[in-house]
This record gives structure tokens, C-alpha cells and sequence, in this order.
């Protein structure tokens, strides 16, 4: 595919459906616009606006037009190249029964065939699922109706031999457990801080395949490019995107590859650059008079008393997301640290001085010296050389480890950050 001259972003939703965005292409057209680019449009969490929240990967979403509501957009996109957004990342569970796999784990648990698209720890015990207010009262709340376990709005699936007794016992026999919302531990990876979005073990090929089917038939129906979301969050990036290149050799491929300043996009991935956050940061700076900063400067302070310089305030909000929302990833690579004394001291430190949002390659030296220069007095060392159990290496697949994805103060508290409206590539030198 040729890089387009421009892309024209379309959030697609139930409200503004591919058949929508059919009627816009001859506007588009007029307007100089390259390409179209759609937000994900797989079947999303019913009432989704955005989409990344996706259930289904095997079909188009009906809410947002269905096959026929994409069968008009390609006919009607000629002259137009169709770029459309992949979540390899994570799958919507906020309703465990809009997701057959998910809903599949919860009644068979590792037995599953599903279990393998999840990163679960399964030595921790049954799968913890933070949904429970605080005044949960297991006799007034839980109910058993229609072979559900019900709380609520939620409905959970019940394991085969399982049912008899009182809503309570029943739930105690489950592969699941619910706690509550505020709960510090956590068995499945998700997606920042969001319980209701669960990683997927895309870097196991029978998950990339099923995962990608119906992608890949869009590509071959008249899809020419693909954005890759939050390929940060995956095990393994370059063996995703390589194999996802092997699939698609023709398509344009960007990704939405964080970068810090100076940071590069690794040339061994198989892409033509990133989604444009980088080169929208540069272009923002145009709007900016950087001869007023000393005024605003003193006056935020005269307002706030904030004495913070920038550099303290990147720190200081990094470790407010090592500490808080991402507490419980903390401690789970903690307990991957077999014999280190205040293992998650230490890797708090090195979350806050990590330089990056996120690398492949293990932490640079200057990471630990910045780590070790701020808590001077403070000793971290192996208790013994116990090396870490086989089901211990197994439960590091699900650490893989959204605690090291504060980067910079700019993206430490990434995940509430708004999506772009609009979306520029810049190709790679």
C-alpha cells in the first residue's frame, strides 16, 4: 500500500455506523483526504462508544453496522484507502457473557481450551474478579438463577457438579472468586488499571489466529493499512508484529508505539512509523511561545504555592501510579523475586527511574544508579539464592507487566488520557 497523504480518523459507534461513514466518502473525497481510518469496528461491550473494549473478534459489529454496513463502506470508499484500528491487547469482560472465551475460562478454569488466551495466574488460586461494592453482603447479594451466578447486573457461569445449597456456597466453589473493587491483589492481566479489559497471550500462534481471522479477511476485502493499538502492552512486539506482517506483506502498518523524547522506534519492527503522538507533540509546540514560560511559570506558583520543578513532578507521579493503581502488578513482580529483601521497594525505585515507557531490553544501568541514589541508605540484596519454582516461571507471563509502563510525566498516568481525534503517521527515517 502506498502511504496515503493524509488520514480522516471516523470514530465508528452505534450512533455513527459504517454506513454513516459510507455517505461521508465523497465529502472525504472533495476534502483531499488519503485515506479513511477507522476506529475498531470488530463486536465491542454492548453500549461501547469507542470500541476497545473488543468481545467478539470473529465478526463485524452489528451495533455499528454489521457485514452489510462494511459492504457499503467498501463500495463506497473508492479512491479512498480504509485504514482500520486492531486491539491485539486486551478483550472487553465487563459482561462475562458477551465473551465466550472469557465466560469459558470462569466455568472450567484452567481446564479450559480458552485458558491459554489469558495471562492468569493460576498459582494464586481461583480467578479474582473485582466487581463487589463496599456494603457486599453474600446472602442479601448473590443469587443462582437460569444456571448463573448472579450479583447484581453480573452474571457469572457455574462449574459442571457445582450447584446446591445457598448462593454463597455455590460461589465458593467456583474458578472465580469476587472481591471487591478496591481489592490490592489482582490474578489477570488488564489493561493499565482497568479490570474490565483482560490481556490476551497474542504471542501464542492459536491466539494470534483466532484473534486475527476476521482481520485478516477485512485486509484481503479491501482494508490497505492497520493500526496497531498499544503494542506496549504485549509479551512480545516484534514477534507480533512480524508475524502479523508475514500475514498481511502488502498492508500499512503503523503502531501506537509510545516514545520519549529522543527515544527511537525500533528498527527491527516491521512498520512505517508510529501513529503521530511524537510527531503531534512537535507540531504542538508551534502553538506555543515558549518567551511567556517564565511568566506562567510565576504565576501557577503565586496561585498553587506548587514549588515543584518539572522533574520532581514526573517523579512524583510516577511513583503515585507505582503505589497506587498499579500496586498490585508491583507486587506480583515482586513475588517473582525469590530471596530479595523488599523486592517491591526496589522495583518501585526502578519504575520511577525507568527512562522509557516501555523497552524490550532489560533496564540500563543508569536506571538502578537513579534508583539506588534515592534511597541512599537503603540495601536490597538476596536472601539466598533460591532459585524461582516451575510454577512461579509459569506466573510470569501474566507480570509482563503494566507496572512498567509509566514513562515520563507526560505518560504516567497514560491510561486516562484522551485518544486523538484525529491520527497523523510519520514514516520512519
Amino acid at each position: 500500500m502506498p502511504v496515503p497523504p493524509s488520514t480522516y480518523r471516523l470514530q465508528i459507534r452505534p450512533s455513527f455506523g459504517l454506513r454513516a461513514a459510507a455517505q461521508l466518502c465523497e465529502y472525504l473525497r472533495e476534502l483531499g483526504a488519503g485515506a479513511v481510518y477507522l476506529s475498531p469496528i470488530l463486536a465491542s461491550a454492548s453500549g461501547s462508544e469507542h470500541g476497545y473494549d473488543v468481545v467478539d473478534f470473529s465478526r463485524v459489529d452489528d451495533a455499528r453496522g454489521g457485514a452489510a454496513g462494511w459492504r457499503a463502506l467498501v463500495d463506497a470508499a473508492h479512491g479512498l484507502q480504509l485504514v482500520l484500528d486492531v486491539v491485539p491487547n486486551h478483550t472487553g469482560i465487563a459482561d462475562a457473557a458477551e465473551n465466550e472465551p472469557w465466560w469459558d475460562v470462569l466455568r472450567l478454569g484452567s481446564g479450559s481450551p480458552y485458558a491459554r488466551w489469558f495471562d492468569i495466574d493460576w498459582t494464586r488460586g481461583r480467578v479474582l474478579l473485582p466487581v463487589l461494592g463496599d456494603d457486599f453482603d453474600a446472602a442479601r447479594d448473590l443469587s443462582v438463577a437460569a444456571d448463573e451466578l448472579r450479583h447484581g447486573s453480573h452474571r457469572f457461569p457455574i462449574a459442571p457438579g457445582t450447584t446446591g445449597g445457598s448462593a454463597a456456597q455455590v460461589h465458593d466453589r467456583q474458578h472465580y472468586e469476587l472481591v471487591s473493587f478496591r481489592s490490592a491483589e489482582q490474578s489477570y492481566r488488564r489493561f493499565f488499571a482497568v479490570p474490565t479489559l483482560a490481556g490476551l497471550r497474542v504471542e501464542d500462534p492459536a491466539v494470534f489466529d483466532a484473534t486475527h481471522r476476521e482481520v485478516l479477511r477485512l485486509v484481503r476485502d479491501g482494508v490497505a493499512g492497520l493500526r496497531i493499538d498499544h503494542p506496549d502492552g504485549l509479551a512480545d512486539p516484534l514477534g507480533y508484529l512480524s508475524r502479523l506482517r508475514a500475514a498481511v506483506p502488502d498492508a500499512w502498518l503503523t503502531v501506537e508505539k509510545i516514545l520519549e523524547p529522543g527515544e527511537s522506534l525500533p528498527r527491527s519492527w516491521p512498520v512505517s512509523g508510529t501513529t503521530g503522538y511524537d510527531a503531534l507533540a512537535e507540531v504542538s509546540a508551534l502553538f506555543v511561545d515558549p518567551s511567556a514560560e517564565a511568566a506562567l511559570s510565576d504565576l501557577y506558583r503565586s496561585l498553587t504555592g506548587d514549588q515543584l520543578s518539572f522533574d520532581q513532578h514526573v517523579e512524583a507521579g510516577k511513583r503515585l501510579v507505582a503505589t497506587t493503581i498499579l500496586r498490585s502488578e508491583v507486587r506480583r513482580l515482586a513475588g517473582l523475586c525469590a530471596g530479595i529483601e523488599q523486592a517491591a521497594e526496589a522495583i518501585t525505585e526502578l519504575l520511577v527511574a525507568f527512562p522509557v515507557y516501555r523497552s524490550g531490553w532489560p533496564t540500563p544501568p543508569t536506571s538502578y544508579a537513579c534508583a539506588s541514589s534515592r534511597r541512599p541508605g537503603q540495601s536490597w540484596r538476596r536472601a539466598s539464592r533460591t532459585r524461582p519454582t516451575t510454577a512461579t516461571r509459569a506466573s510470569s507471563r501474566s507480570t509482563r507487566s503494566a507496572a512498567t509502563r509509566p514513562g515520563s510525566g507526560r505518560d504516567s498516568m497514560v491510561s486516562t488520557r484522551r485518544r486523538p481525534s484525529a491520527s497523523s503517521s510519520r514514516r520512519r527515517a
